[in-house]
């Protein structure tokens, strides 16, 4: 069962060059303006400032923040390896989003921007650190002896956060849809392998 997680690491990987080789030779603009035009269809003032606060929840201010009010809670609960395994991946994610940034070298949307945004748009940053962060959290939510329903709660909203948040990205023009899935991919895989390891060795 932990090796199926490997598995399905490796195809996401193919998945995830395939995009890349799609959005380096834009073959993808036809369906990032259909999916930003879904997305935008409904654009309203109130909608914009429940997006900005939503996007705000995968910044970066917010995120380091909160890896390291989370790092500083675990080591206080004598949790070490969920501590360092949070620290970790989020520190990985940021090196992978910013040299797959590099290696890309993607334009942001020519779109109504309602944000600005100066780096290099593939994959999306606010994005990664989301999924990064808060399935880290699904993770050790899951492995946690809490109550039945609690934990459907913390499951649920732990889900939706980087789906909204992804949603944000496109709706505030600040990524293509393809940017926001590629940054699913790759966080995603960033987690599987992790997760992988650390119940390989039973560390938590």
């Amino acid at each position: 069962m932990k090796k199926t997680r490997l598995y399905v690491a490796s195809f996401l990987t193919l998945i995830f060059i395939v995009l890349s080789i799609l959005v380096k030779f834009d073959l993808v603009s036809s369906i990032d303006t259909f999916i930003y035009n879904l997305c935008t269809c409904k654009m309203n003032d109130i909608l914009t400032s429940i997006f900005k606060i939503i996007t705000f929840l995968g910044s970066t201010p917010f995120i380091v923040a909160l890896s390291v009010l989370l790092f500083v809670i675990f080591l206080i609960c004598k949790k070490k390896t969920s501590a360092f395994l949070t620290a970790s991946v989020i520190i990985i994610s940021t090196i992978l989003n910013n040299v797959i940034k590099i290696i890309m070298m993607r334009s942001r949307p020519d779109v109504l921007k309602l944000v600005i945004e100066t780096s290099y748009s593939f994959p999306s940053g606010h994005t990664m650190a989301s999924v990064t962060i808060y399935g880290i959290l699904l993770y050790l939510v899951n492995k946690t002896d809490l109550k039945h329903g609690l934990k459907n709660i913390l499951r649920i909203i732990l889900i939706m956060l980087p789906i909204l948040i992804g949603i944000s990205r496109i709706y505030l023009g600040a990524h293509f849809a393809s940017d926001v899935i590629g940054a699913y991919l790759v966080s995603t895989i960033l987690l599987l392998v992790a997760t992988y390891l650390v119940d390989k060795k039973n560390l938590i």
